[in-house]
């Protein structure tokens, strides 16, 4: 039981990291001055505090339209490793992923 709950903790820290990691970079990309580049590094440097690197292809930027209003959407996904492995009873890895859309100011 201890296990479960160690690994749940872990796995809920991770997924709060990878939301506000993807929140700020659609923060960032509201204000309508960064590039998508820069959201990207942004991003990936919030999400250094985890175990697992983040490699830039797992961010996305785009610009869709919500609404007739113009907006950025970042996407964020982690390859979370479980810290114990224990085939049985969960996989050693999975995806974590978060999606944030926010209206561009400008």
């Amino acid at each position: 039981m201890i296990v479960g709950v160690l690994e749940i903790n872990n796995a809920l820290n991770a997924y709060i990291t990878v939301v506000n990691a993807g929140r700020d970079g659609a923060r960032l990309g509201s204000k309508g001055a960064a590039t998508p580049a820069a959201i990207q590094a942004l991003v990936q440097k919030d999400l250094e505090r985890l175990p697992n690197t983040v490699p830039a292809s797992n961010i996305t930027v785009t610009y869709p339209t919500v609404s007739g209003v113009n907006s950025v959407k970042v996407e964020a996904c982690y390859d979370h490793t479980t810290l114990l492995q224990v085939p049985i009873a969960m996989p050693a890895s999975y995806q974590i992923c978060s999606s944030t859309t926010m209206p561009k100011l400008n």
